[in-house]
């Protein structure tokens, strides 16, 4: 019997003290500044080398439609008629807002059967982008984006010719 209450009123006190020690730590934790979270990210690419012209058209056509003097006769007819007239101009308020970017790289090409597109890095002055540039073999602009992730566009213009 004795043994059964000492069992009992261990217990007792463990629970009283752990419920104890718990609220407080608890009740600091609610007082404590908020830490911010590390943002999970991907590592950074590899730069590539592509030609001069590449780069400085990518480069041109980004202030382009940072500065929203962006000239859409560049754009393939499918693009052009497609895209409305509210779109660059929105672009330009959107890109206008990330400052002038620091650098750009490109990090990746991908040649499909009817264009070519090609990834930069961009680093702006408070966080890092991607610019693709999509062209067909006219050299005409088939896409458009500027993108934090595959999912997550800030400025999109693209034209896909899906048929089924």
């Amino acid at each position: 019997m004795v043994r059964r209450l000492f069992v009992s009123a261990f217990s007792s006190v463990v629970a009283v003290t752990a419920s104890a020690l718990y609220s407080a730590s608890a009740a600091k934790a609610q007082n404590a500044p908020a830490s911010p979270r590390p943002r999970m990210s991907p590592p950074e690419p590899e730069p590539i080398v592509v030609d001069q012209a590449t780069a400085d058209r990518a480069r041109d056509l980004l202030d382009a439609v940072a500065r929203g003097t962006f000239d859409r006769s560049e754009l393939i007819p499918q693009l052009d008629a497609f895209v409305g007239p509210k779109a660059f101009p929105f672009g330009a308020t959107l890109l206008s807002e990330l400052g002038p970017p620091q650098s750009m790289y490109p990090f990746e090409k991908r040649i499909m059967a009817d264009q070519t597109w090609t990834f930069f890095r961009v680093r702006y002055p408070k966080e890092t982008l991607t610019w693709v540039v999509g062209v067909d073999p006219r050299n005409q602009i088939t896409l458009l984006d500027l993108r934090r992730g595959p999912n997550n566009h800030i400025f999109d213009v693209a034209w896909r010719d899906i048929q089924y």
